[in-house]
């Protein structure tokens, strides 16, 4: 008997989608479906790992972390995992919530009132000087404006970090994929570049008022030990742009296949902050992170034993009929606050009050501006674990 088949032996449901396939990620929501018509939890045969792909099962486990730990990993191959061993994100708590505490200062609310005047200067201008273009390619020309101009300042690297940002962050997730993908192993080569660097950086050559020396403070301070600082520095690196810059560009993408919904919008403003949670349902930024069950569990009757992973596939869940009235229906009036795009409980996003932010601002300029988005080229980005465009270009009509 073949490893997989002794794997697979007595794990039901059972599944031998290919997860990582390229036509699968571009297009995934029927196999999704497909998943969640399964079970709450299938078994992936192919990968050795279980997908936990319903709305309520989600929510479930990423609060159980006593069964469901981040502590051997988030990703799906041992080198990722073993290489990120004092990331903040790989931990439970009561560690996690310790290193949190300082973590959060510069992204709770109160904190980025002070950015928002910042914010609408600069998205009111880029938005004002694109729509008098006509036409525009909105992923790099728009959605990476606000987190390259002002997200890459805040945390104080040096130009280096700065510039390199964004490539590490995208293979920083790519790393989390299966042993043996080729994305995986690029992902990997690129995350080993990132630490080097950011464990090599000198405090000194860091911006003092940044959150990277806000990371030293706090040890100096005992609220860290040094080297948890350094470490810390990879979860303001890596999450910090992608799910702003996915977020932007697929609510422009949205907005332009549902025309119906921007005239919506245009006429109540005050929908924005349920129009970007319902965005974040029908696009989640980031598809899927791997746990370590770390004993034997019934998932409603789903036997799932000690020592297996389960992807919790965070994008299946945000379109679970189960908990959704008409899932793949875009309606910026749902109320779908209880989306897991950020996903929940103590690892629920520390950056998604500044993502929401950013992403608001640009929009409520946008609003103001045009009156129609048309999509002149698009081509989707290929990725283990993030869910977003490469290219977008857009023709609008000014208001």
């Amino acid at each position: 008997m073949s490893d997989t088949a002794m794997a697979t032996e007595g794990r039901m449901p059972c599944s031998d989608l290919d997860f990582w396939a390229d036509e699968v990620i571009a297009t995934p929501y029927p196999h999704y479906k497909a998943l969640r018509d399964a079970g709450p939890a299938v078994w992936l045969s192919r990968y050795n790992a279980w997908a936990v792909v319903r709305h309520r099962n989600v929510r479930d486990a990423l609060v159980n972390q006593e069964v469901f730990t981040s502590t051997a990993g988030i990703g799906l191959n041992d080198e990722a995992n073993r290489n990120s061993e004092g990331v903040m994100i790989f931990s439970d708590d009561p560690d996690h919530q310790r290193l949190r505490r300082v973590f959060n200062r510069p992204l709770l609310p109160g904190a980025l009132n002070k950015l928002k005047e910042r914010l609408s200067a600069l998205a009111e201008a880029r938005v004002d000087e694109l729509v008098g273009k006509g036409e525009f390619e909105a992923v790099t020309g728009l959605a990476h404006y606000l987190p390259l101009t002002v997200v890459t300042d805040l945390l104080g690297l040096t130009e280096e970090g700065k510039k390199k940002m964004l490539f590490w962050a995208a293979g920083l997730f790519d790393a989390l994929g299966p042993a043996g993908n080729p994305r995986t192993i690029t992902g990997i080569a690129i995350a080993v570049e990132a630490f080097t660097y950011l464990h090599g950086l000198e405090r000194e050559a860091l911006d003092p008022d940044g959150w990277a020396a806000g990371l030293f403070r706090a040890a100096d301070n005992g609220d860290l030990s040094l080297s948890e600082a350094r470490h810390m520095l990879m979860d303001y690196t890596g999450p910090a742009l992608d799910t702003t810059i996915n977020g932007l560009s697929s609510a422009l993408w949205l907005f332009a296949r549902h025309p119906d919904q921007w005239d919506l919008l245009r006429a109540n403003p005050d929908l924005l902050g349920r129009a970007i949670d319902e965005v974040l349902r029908m696009e989640s930024p980031v598809r899927s992170f791997a746990r370590l069950i770390s004993r034997d569990h019934d998932m409603d009757g789903v036997r799932m034993r000690k020592g297996d992973r389960a992807l919790m596939v965070y994008a299946s869940a945000n379109r679970d009929e189960r908990r959704y009235s008409e899932p793949e229906r875009f309606d910026i009036t749902r109320d779908a606050r209880d989306h897991v795009a950020f996903g929940y409980g103590m690892h629920l996003c520390a950056g998604m009050h500044l993502a929401k932010l950013e992403i608001g601002t640009v929009l409520n300029f946008l609003i103001r501006r045009v009156r129609r988005f048309h999509i002149v080229e698009e081509r989707r980005e290929i990725h283990n674990l993030l869910r977003g465009l490469s290219k977008l270009t857009l023709r609008v009509d000014p208001a």
